[in-house]
Formats: C-alpha cells, sequence, structure tokens
C-alpha cells in the first residue's frame, strides 16, 4: 500500500539533462518544473497518489491560457494566472479511492495543435469483499465456490470443518474459494465462513437441507415416456398488467380471467385428460401482481394466489396428468431484467446485479417448493420460461449470455432441494437460452446444467418457421412439402419444413436426450385460421405440423406440449392456437388434435 506519492519529473534544456526527484506526504503539494523543447512544456509526465485525497501541482510552460481536461470524475485540475516568464502553476486534486482497485486518470493539456498528458494513478484502499453470501446445499452434499476479491491477505475460518472443507488454494487480487460439503443425515444444518483482514471481514454462509430423502424414486427417464403428449393452460395463471405490476399485489386472483375468459375448473382439465393429453404445463406470474409483503430480495407471494394455483395443480393431479409447473415471462423481472438493465435498450448487468436477481430467485422457489413438498412426481417445475426473451435486445447475445442463464438455472435448483423431502429427487426443468433449440445445443450442453442426469430435464420451445406457426406473418397458411408443392412463394413457408424438423430435433437428442436428459417442447404450435381460400391445404398443413412435433419429437425422447391460448378471433385470418374450449369443455381445433393423436401414435418412445 502507498502511504505517500511521489512526483517524477525530467527537467531537459538545450543545455544537458536534468532529473530531479520530489516527494511530499498526503496532505502535501510540491512544484517541480521542467522545460522540454517544444511550444508547450509541461514539468512532468506522471503523479502518484496515495488512496487518501490530496493535491499535486505541475508548471505548463509557453502556454497562454491552456486548455486543461480530466477523464475521471474523481479527479480534477486548475490552472492559475500565467506569469511573465508565460509559466501556469496548475493543481491536481483527487478524492479518496474507497474502492478495491488501482485507478488511473489522464490530464490533457491542450494550446492550440499541441497537447501534452499527465498520467495520474491513485492506490486502491484495502480490500476484502465476496460476491454472493448465502449458499444451500441438499443433503447429498456437494461443492459450494464463493467468489471472493481481495488486495490484501486476509485468514479463512471455517465455523464447521468436519463437514466443510476447502478444496481449492487461493490467488492473488481475485479468484474461487470452493468447499465441499458432506452428506448430512440429521437436521438441517449451518455452518459460516469468515474472511478477515485486521478490522476489514465478509462472512459467508452455508445452509445445508436435513436429510429427507422423500419418497419419489421415479427418475427423470422413467416419467418421460408417460408425459407426452402435453398440453399448455396458456394466457391464464401468467396473465399479468407488466413490468410496473412486479413485485406488487395489483393482480389478485382474478387475472387469471385477464388474457381469456374461462375460469379453469377441473371439467375444463378433465376434458384435457379426455382429449389424450397425459401433462399439463401451468406457466404463472408470481412476481408480477402477486407479492403481498417483503422486499425485492425477499418477495412474499401472495397467499391467496399460491392457493389458486395449488387448487388448478390439484385439478391436473387428481386426473393423474403429470403437470410442469414454471415461473414464466411474469413481468420480465427475470427473463429480461435479469440480462438487460432496461426493457427498451440493452445495458448489461454487473455481478452485483444478477447476484440480487438470484437472491430473489431463490427466495421465489423456496416458497414455491415447500407449499408443493408433499407432491409425487407428478409435479415437476420449471425456473423460467424463455430466457431473454426479446428478440430486439438479445437476439444477438444469446452466446454471451448464456453463462449468465446458467448461474440462474443452478440456483433455481439449488433452491429447491434445499427444501428437502421430495423436492430431493423431484423431476426439475431448466431452460436453454432463449429457449431455442440451436442456442441450447450450440451453447449450453450437458456441461452447463447444475446436475447429472437423473432428474433433471431441458425445456426448449418450437415455432419454427415463423411465417407458417404465425409468430409474424399473417400471409403463410401452409406447411409441408406436399401442402403447398404447387404454391406460389409469398404463400408458402418456403423454409422450415419436414427435414428442418428432423434436424433440429436431431440435435435435441445428440446433446441432451441421448445422454440422459430428456427434453421437454414447452411451447409449439401453429395459428389455424378458418379461411375459405385453400382452407383444405391449409387445414391439412396444420394437421401435418401437429403430427410430426409429436411424432419425430417423441420419437428423439423429446415431450412436446402444444400452446392454447383459449381465444377465439372474430377475424378468421387471424387466427389462433386454441384446441380446446374451455368455456363449453369441446374441441375447438380438430385438425390439430387428429395432428397430435396421430403423431403420438406412430411414434415409439426410444429409451
Amino acid at each position: 500500500m502507498r502511504k505517500t506519492f511521489y512526483v517524477i519529473c525530467v527537467f531537459l534544456s538545450m543545455m544537458g539533462n536534468m532529473m530531479c526527484l520530489a516527494s511530499c506526504g498526503d496532505d502535501d503539494t510540491s512544484t517541480v518544473e521542467t522545460v522540454i523543447t517544444n511550444s508547450v512544456v509541461l514539468s512532468e509526465s506522471e503523479l502518484l497518489f496515495s488512496k487518501s485525497e490530496g493535491s499535486a501541482t505541475f508548471v505548463i510552460t509557453g502556454a497562454i491560457s491552456p486548455q486543461l481536461s480530466s477523464d475521471a470524475d474523481w479527479c480534477s485540475v486548475s490552472v492559475g494566472a500565467v506569469d511573465a516568464d508565460t509559466k501556469s502553476t496548475c493543481t491536481v486534486t483527487v478524492s479518496a479511492n474507497t474502492t478495491y482497485d488501482e485507478r488511473v486518470a489522464r490530464i490533457t493539456v491542450r494550446q492550440g495543435n499541441v497537447t501534452r498528458q499527465v498520467v495520474v494513478t491513485q492506490s486502491q484502499d484495502d480490500g476484502l469483499t465476496v460476491g454472493q453470501t448465502s449458499y444451500f446445499v441438499s443433503a447429498s452434499g456437494g461443492q459450494v465456490s464463493v467468489t471472493v476479491k481481495a488486495n490484501v491477505d486476509f485468514t479463512e475460518t471455517i465455523s464447521e470443518p468436519t463437514w466443510v472443507s476447502a478444496t481449492s488454494t487461493r490467488g492473488l487480487k481475485a479468484y474461487t474459494r470452493t468447499y465441499s460439503v458432506a452428506a448430512n443425515e440429521g437436521e438441517a444444518r449451518t455452518a459460516t465462513v469468515i474472511y478477515r483482514f485486521g478490522e476489514l471481514a465478509d462472512t459467508v454462509t452455508i445452509t445445508q437441507a436435513a436429510y429427507d430423502p422423500g419418497n419419489i424414486t421415479a427418475t427423470a427417464a422413467d416419467i418421460a415416456k408417460l408425459m407426452y403428449p402435453g398440453w399448455n393452460l396458456g394466457n391464464t395463471l401468467e396473465a399479468c398488467g407488466g413490468e410496473a405490476e412486479n413485485f406488487t399485489n395489483k393482480g389478485g386472483v382474478a387475472r387469471e380471467t385477464y388474457w381469456q375468459k374461462t375460469k379453469t375448473t377441473q371439467q375444463v382439465i378433465d376434458a384435457v385428460r379426455d382429449a389424450g393429453f397425459h401433462s399439463v404445463r401451468i406457466p404463472v406470474s408470481w412476481v408480477c401482481g402477486h407479492i403481498s409483503g417483503g422486499t425485492e430480495s425477499e418477495p412474499v407471494i401472495d397467499e391467496k394466489w399460491m392457493a389458486r394455483v395449488k387448487e388448478v395443480v390439484d385439478y391436473c393431479v387428481s386426473d393423474g396428468l403429470y403437470v410442469v409447473l414454471n415461473d414464466h415471462w411474469d413481468g420480465g423481472w427475470l427473463e429480461v431484467l435479469g440480462f438487460s438493465g432496461s426493457s427498451s435498450s440493452y445495458k448489461s448487468l454487473s455481478g452485483v446485479d444478477v447476484n440480487k436477481k438470484i437472491m430473489t430467485l431463490k427466495y421465489l422457489w423456496t416458497q414455491i417448493a415447500n407449499e408443493f413438498k408433499d407432491y409425487d412426481e407428478h409435479v415437476l417445475f420449471a425456473g423460467l420460461n424463455e430466457p431473454f426473451q426479446e428478440y430486439s435486445l438479445f437476439n444477438s447475445r444469446h452466446s454471451t449470455l448464456t453463462s449468465t442463464l446458467v448461474k440462474y438455472n443452478k440456483a433455481f435448483v439449488e433452491a429447491v432441494r434445499v427444501t428437502g423431502g421430495n423436492n430431493n429427487t423431484r423431476t426439475l426443468v431448466v431452460q436453454g437460452p432463449g429457449a431455442n433449440v440451436s442456442s441450447a445445443c450450440t451453447y449450453m450442453g450437458t456441461d452447463k446444467l447444475p446436475e447429472e442426469a437423473g432428474h433433471l430435464m431441458v425445456e426448449v420451445h418450437y415455432y419454427d418457421p415463423g411465417q407458417f406457426c404465425g409468430t409474424y406473418d399473417s400471409n403463410v397458411y401452409f406447411w409441408g412439402t406436399d401442402n403447398h408443392s404447387t404454391l406460389s412463394a409469398s404463400n408458402n413457408a418456403t423454409w422450415g419444413e419436414e427435414s428442418y424438423m428432423v434436424e433440429q430435433f436431431d440435435k435435441l437428442k445428440q446433446t441432451y436426450t441421448s445422454k440422459g436428459y430428456p427434453v421437454i417442447l414447452g411451447e409449439y404450435g401453429a395459428v389455424w385460421r378458418t379461411i375459405s381460400t385453400d382452407k383444405d391445404k391449409h387445414n391439412a398443413s396444420i394437421r401435418l405440423f401437429y403430427k410430426l412435433v409429436n411424432q419425430y419429437g417423441v420419437e428423439r425422447g423429446i415431450i412436446p406440449f402444444t400452446w392454447d391460448t383459449n381465444g377465439f378471433p372474430s377475424n378468421p385470418v387471424d387466427g389462433t392456437m386454441t384446441i380446446i374450449n374451455r368455456a363449453d369443455c369441446t374441441i375447438y381445433n380438430s385438425y390439430a388434435l387428429e395432428g397430435v393423436k396421430e403423431g403420438v401414435s406412430a411414434a415409439q418412445w426410444p429409451y
């Protein structure tokens, strides 16, 4: 640590060379003049300061009314009057450095076309800090990795060395401390790790769940082959008022009919079962409009909303259906704002920002996991929906943001597992980047998953090609080479046909399902339009699309969940992905449902 600063100057003249050195304490100022053979002469090119606030001066020779600027807000410069010898005394003032890094500023001196610089360097404060301060480990044990930043030597004290032990060596500046946590055969327990240097200290808490194996013995692979085909209770429990309602209780149970008009009943779920579906994916908003108290880092889910979600889950379980319960778009609190500081323009997040989101994510899922802790393997949890969903913000950033997504996936799994009981072995679902097939297979292989194969699935979505599926072009109605081979390019999909679907699903098989991780196609669908022109080709296209998604998917260990919105547009060209009319529990789109059934019938589960 520097306790003084030194002003080094080089004095050159046309008659010879001289070097002089001056030093002063934190509160001193010094002036040393150097003349060099140029029209603007600086007495020095570098100033060094300790971490304390202070000032120093340098002299400019040969410049009348020089222009000075600093490129750092912690470093300012001012100039005195020019004397008879055209010399100006300039004062540099720095504030105290309370950061843990050395910092550098540059003073620029301009006179006409001539510029000179003085480099100002200030030493860092003594620093010792950790990122995440709370870690949760299941009863089976595992590892905890703590990121520590320090510019001092420090001691490390582990409160429970019998079951928490360090397994890595310390590096300098920034590094990772890794601890092995032994399996727990008793009650829940907590250990602390204290990092200390003098009066500086930081504490990390490691909490391990009690030994409670629960009653779930079925693995993800065991239940995957029983779950297809799947159906989404879309536009229902995830309906919310947008980002402005995040971390409020402005939604309430009435939000269930905000985006569609039918309240979910046992009869609705019976109709889903009777249509031949074996699983229901229930998208849910929790943060957006359903937080009754707490803080943003520790939000409390409204008990009435939790009870309503549980009631709908019970409808499904009573019918023998599997349930995938998630945290959906949810006002974008994590899907968007967990990857960008703004939802209107991309702004990168700091590690501190990400850690705050992780705390919130864990707090939410701890509540949800405890609420459904005693449910058997028919209930699965999915941590997110479509991470970095906003196309305009994130389309080119899937690669760079996957590392952040991996942290959220890991936090979700940790939060559920630590609640113990059936949650120790409950099948959990983590999301691929953007829920995009190619990105999931390219940027997030099995090496980036939070658990080994056994009780984990991976989720992606499938709405390709966008023209036919209706996500952005309402003028394209056909899909499948047999259905539009004689039509003009403006009236068919032109890409993303059967061979493309096989290619995409083969990627998922190679990357995940062949390695023991079943894949959930959490959403897929194509907009069905009740058009009059070429309606037979359009209906055949819908039927074929739904058939092949299920056939090709199931054959590769993929569980498809069709998206169903319960929407009925007045304009037939607008179309809808609705299959079941929940108001009277009848089939609205028979072509899609027939396709689902045909695909399932034609396929054979591979594992």
